[in-house]
């Protein structure tokens, strides 16, 4: 996930880079972010996980997993802690992340089962993160 979020974050920050007169417009950005992400959909993460698209809307990027061979009652509630806990200290502490947080863009992670259930949603809102 790091290489997708390097690329993911490289593009947000050249759009918030842009030199024309226009002024800088975060849910296109985030639409756009989202719409490149789902050129290269399905993509593997991990072994039994494929990231099968992205959403960008209301100060928020939103990405939707699948877990290849687990149905919804397999996945037990310690996924769901261990993956917020990674996920918050993945956005709150990796520096090219801080795009996200300076434009207060909320990162959501769904992950379905593989008959297209929702087995949890994670939500990383930036003023989760202690500000240093």
């Amino acid at each position: 996930m790091p290489t997708l979020t390097h690329k993911l974050v490289g593009m947000l920050a050249m759009l918030t880079l842009a030199t024309d007169a226009r002024p800088f417009d975060l849910e296109q950005a985030l639409q756009n972010t989202a719409a490149h992400i789902n050129e290269t959909v399905p993509r593997p993460i991990g072994n039994h996980t494929d990231l099968v698209g992205a959403e960008g809307y209301e100060k928020t990027l939103k990405y939707r997993f699948t877990f290849l061979g687990l149905t919804k009652d397999q996945v037990g509630s310690a996924f769901t802690r261990k993956q917020t806990e990674f996920l918050t200290d993945f956005v709150c502490t990796t520096p090219a992340m801080s795009v996200f947080l300076e434009n207060g863009v909320t990162l959501k992670y769904a992950y379905h089962d593989r008959n297209g259930k929702l087995v949890v949603l994670i939500s990383v809102d930036p003023k989760s993160c202690a500000v240093e």
